[in-house]
């Protein structure tokens, strides 16, 4: 058991590290999540875990649609907010959206799979697992190292501003929350990527990133984003409650996880 925590917090120090370093010596910014994958190689190998062990499963119809069901419902209700509060601004959809919008989904589809999902929802969540530590605590853990893995951003990216920080960072606890929670509800880091890439494609296209526009034209970014708007933050919060109820209900917070 303390092998599984000692293991788990090498992994985190070195993906920080590692994460942090070579977007800055290579001048590359997007090596802070392509470097997770060899990482996460490396780790698995190390200390021998299987499949089942990383979420390396499909997961049911029900799991994805809960995925499906998080970045659309948040979004929608901070669309209509925005909208009767006249903050909808001009909307533009250039003929070439379509193709980029069906490109950022499969890109970060691939990506978080291989990256950000491969190893908090992944090789750490198991790692975890093993230890027979406390699903609550394993949700919890895994989403503090997921918020704090995107603290570089900051610094690495120009469109961040430190005003940002902290709801952005709240925000990513409650999305790591969320994504850990689907990642335990389905024992599949497939369906939590599925909604992180879907996640990421909608908002990113209709709100922007960080401090830029979408489509929306929304500019008071610092309450209607979903990622770093105070609307996303309690859009977010109250979808992650709801469901953790349903998961305490209908799974349960135990090891072995309960299969229906």
């Amino acid at each position: 058991m303390k092998n599984a925590y000692k293991y788990g917090l090498i992994g985190y120090v070195l993906v920080m590290i590692c994460s942090t370093l070579f977007p800055v010596i290579f001048g590359n910014e997007q090596l802070q999540a392509l470097i997770i994958f060899p990482l996460i190689l490396v780790l698995a190998y190390w200390t021998k875990m299987n499949g089942k062990e990383l979420g390396l499963e499909f997961g049911r119809l029900r799991d994805y649609m809960w995925a499906i069901l998080y970045p659309l419902s948040i979004c929608l209700v901070i669309i209509v907010i925005a909208l009767v509060t006249g903050n909808l601004g001009a909307i533009k959809y250039p003929n070439e959206m379509t193709g980029k919008i069906v490109y950022l989904f499969l890109y970060t589809l691939i990506l978080a799979f291989a990256t950000e999902e491969g190893f908090f929802r992944g090789w750490l969540y198991g790692i975890l697992e093993r230890g027979k530590m406390n699903p609550k605590l394993i949700l919890l853990f895994t989403a503090l190292a997921f918020a704090s893995w995107h603290l570089p951003l900051f610094f690495l990216n120009s469109s961040f501003n430190l005003s940002m920080l902290p709801i952005y960072i709240t925000g990513g606890i409650i999305g790591g929350l969320t994504f850990g929670l689907l990642r335990y509800i389905s024992g599949s880091i497939i369906v939590s990527s599925f909604s992180h890439a879907l996640w990421n494609t909608i908002v990113y296209s209709l709100f922007g990133f960080g401090s830029s526009i979408g489509i929306l034209g929304i500019k008071a970014t610092n309450i209607f984003s979903p990622e770093s708007g105070l609307l996303g933050l309690a859009c977010g919060l109250v979808f992650m409650a709801i469901l953790w109820v349903w998961a305490s209900k209908k799974v349960g917070f135990n090891y072995p996880t309960p299969q229906e």
